[in-house]
């Protein structure tokens, strides 16, 4: 179980490295409860609060990483956030 436990720890350590490698800041902490993914002015942000189960943890850190990967060679402009993630104005 032990080895088990190193080993997770190891794979979440290694996701965490690649993604702030990528660019990507992953704040940890109280937080709640809470965690997810999201875009803060043109930066991607993932969020892992201290008390998540490690596999909850896991999971956002590879879909983080699967979505980077994915949309790897379009700009941002394909992407349709070349705001920077902001919210459209009301057209009123």
């Amino acid at each position: 179980m032990a080895a088990d436990k190193t080993l997770l720890e190891e794979r979440l350590e290694n996701l965490r490295r690649k993604l702030i490698e990528a660019g990507v800041k992953v704040l940890s902490g109280n937080w709640g409860g809470k965690g997810g993914i999201a875009r803060y002015k043109g930066q991607w942000l993932v969020v892992l609060d201290r008390h998540l189960p490690p596999n909850l943890k896991l999971r956002l850190l590879q879909t983080m990483c699967q979505y980077l990967t994915v949309n790897e060679g379009q700009s941002s402009e394909t992407r349709g956030d070349r705001d920077g993630g902001a919210p459209a104005g009301n057209p009123d």
